[in-house]
């Protein structure tokens, strides 16, 4: 899995998030989102972690996010060609045009930095804990692997949130995976260095499993039926009774303003 590999991820923290056990030991890392629509202290935050990243042989594809989270139904999400269909735009913006146009820029530029390569680890098509740009980097990783041909690995992570699109993808599944022990010291010195720089998007108090798992992308197909071979999951919980609708800066501006009247520590993107 490792031989010629190349790590692609959606946004920091990502590859240390969903793939600490492999972060240190790929060939290379692609990181497709950076600037944070509405949060420029976050976009900032990312670029200064990226350059003190304890990591070799990272780049940045530097694509602006499309500010979709939260904007397809997990209860009953639908793939699309570009990822998930979503339920609503956000005022006069088409969320779903960005969201598109997005897909066809990382294909075209996944396509000319994964030339070359024998492995791409990336996300799973139910974006680990239900992330509509996770779902669309694996997306764009399988039309190009199409065109260069290289072997698929994918993350195991599910939620509560996205276990109902996981179960989708079982159907004549075979469970061809390779389990890695996490370096946790290691992990939570990435997860430090972005919390410093206030890009740190996750729970404060995760834990790191043990162990993660990749499993091997043998054309996996969305299916209704959902019966199949089963896999090693390392499920995490979603707190799902928080606004997912409010776009993410929109929602961290509020917040920030809230805790400035009351006085309280300020929440940092993703809280």
């Amino acid at each position: 899995m490792l031989e010629r590999s190349a790590l692609v991820v959606a946004h920091p923290d990502d590859e240390i998030l969903w793939f600490s056990s492999v972060v240190k030991n790929v060939g290379h890392i692609f990181f497709c989102f950076l600037e944070v629509e509405g949060d420029p202290e976050c976009s900032q935050g990312r670029r200064h972690a990226l350059r003190n990243l304890p990591l070799k042989q990272i780049s940045a594809l530097d694509i602006k996010e499309a500010g979709v989270f939260g904007l397809a139904n997990w209860k009953s999400p639908k793939p699309t060609v570009a990822g998930l269909e979503l339920r609503h735009t956000d005022g006069g913006l088409r969320r779903e045009d960005v969201y598109e146009r997005n897909y066809y820029e990382l294909c075209e530029r996944l396509r000319e930095v994964l030339k070359g390569y024998r492995n791409v680890i990336t996300h799973n098509p139910w974006g680990e804990y239900g992330h509509e740009e996770h779902v669309q980097v694996y997306r764009a990783v399988k039309r190009v692997q199409a065109q260069l041909g290289f072997d698929v690995w994918i993350s195991n992570y599910c939620s509560n949130r996205s276990f109902r699109l996981m179960e989708s993808y079982i159907s004549g599944f075979r469970s061809d995976y390779v389990t890695v022990p996490v370096d946790k010291e290691f992990a939570a010195e990435v997860r430090d260095l972005y919390k410093r720089n206030g890009c740190w998007t996750w729970y404060d108090d995760f834990e790191w499993f043990n162990e993660e798992s990749f499993i091997r992308d043998h054309g996996m197909e969305f299916s209704a039926a959902g019966r199949g071979h089963f896999f090693p999951l390392n499920i995490v919980r979603m707190e799902l009774a928080d606004n997912a609708h409010v776009q993410p800066g929109r929602r961290l501006q509020l917040l920030r303003l809230v805790a400035r009247l009351l006085r309280l520590p300020e929440p940092k993107h993703g809280a």
